[in-house]
């Protein structure tokens, strides 16, 4: 329930507060009021850090209300820059059909797909969240031209982004599904590793848009060719394909842990 005050004839939403105790400030997440005589609880939400993996919270993009999973709390391994730190979300559906690149090009840093979600896609989001998404150093594949072979850059090293594709570790794949999946990260703890055919580790990964499952690109490059990026298909399981086409999209983004959600869980920042 949102609660509001009058400062000077203007209505002001009330997110949150703090007490003074023995010279020391207290953050307030809850409290009592009383009205003719009633006593009324007053909240004013809860750290998304507080919830589990694997809830849902809400919050709008391009108007419409969207439903994400969050996916991790706090920062997945040493691979990431500290930025990293804070409750990682992902679309729970899937979103619009998109390129990877517009040509055949697999280097995320500079593909289309990058560009578009840190920019179109970003101002979807009301304003005030688009100001909480942390922006964060992700792991990524890079084509090293010294020695002419594929890397990848972490930490401080790592890609400055707001909105981002999950990639194949992060989902759960690693080398012992293939030794030529480059390390691009850690699994985050909603998923599941490995890749056996009906178990919990591909269901985990199965994504829908109005009840059919569908494919999803990740931003993990096929360092075996120049020209594909690797996909998750509607079973769960992984493919790769040729950047120019058009797969769904499931993007992903940080917020910080003390970020409020209301007793509806939607974001309130």
């Amino acid at each position: 329930m949102a609660h509001k005050t009058i400062v000077g004839g203007t209505s002001y939403a009330i997110k949150g507060g703090k007490g003074m105790a023995g010279g020391t400030s207290f953050g307030v997440k809850k409290g009592k009021t009383m009205v003719d005589g009633t006593v009324y609880e007053i909240g004013f939400g809860q750290a998304i850090s507080d919830l589990p993996v694997g809830a849902s919270v809400f919050m709008n993009v391009n108007g419409a209300e969207k439903e994400f999973l969050i996916v991790h709390q706090g920062k997945p391994s040493t691979l990431y820059d500290d930025s990293c730190d804070g409750t990682w979300l992902l679309i729970k559906d899937l979103y619009e059909s998109r390129a990877w690149h517009s040509s055949d090009a697999n280097e995320y840093a500079n593909s289309t797909i990058h560009s578009y979600l840190n920019s179109t896609f970003l101002a979807l989001f009301d304003s005030n969240i688009q100001t909480a998404i942390k922006e964060v150093k992700i792991p990524y594949i890079k084509f090293d031209a010294t020695y002419g072979t594929w890397k990848v850059a972490s930490g401080a090293n790592g890609l400055p982004a707001k909105i981002f594709l999950l990639s194949l570790y992060e989902v759960g794949f690693d080398k012992s599904v293939s030794q030529f999946f480059l390390e691009e990260g850690a699994k985050l703890d909603y998923f599941e590793s490995g890749d056996t055919s009906g178990g919990t580790n591909r269901t985990k990964r199965i994504a829908y848009l109005n009840g059919t499952a569908s494919a999803w690109w990740t931003r993990s490059a096929d360092t075996l060719e120049t020209d594909q990026a690797f996909y998750i298909r509607s079973t769960g399981s992984y493919g790769y394909y040729y950047c120019s086409y058009a797969y769904r999209i499931r993007p992903a983004l940080i917020l910080p842990g003390d970020t409020l959600v209301d007793d509806n869980f939607k974001v309130i920042t």
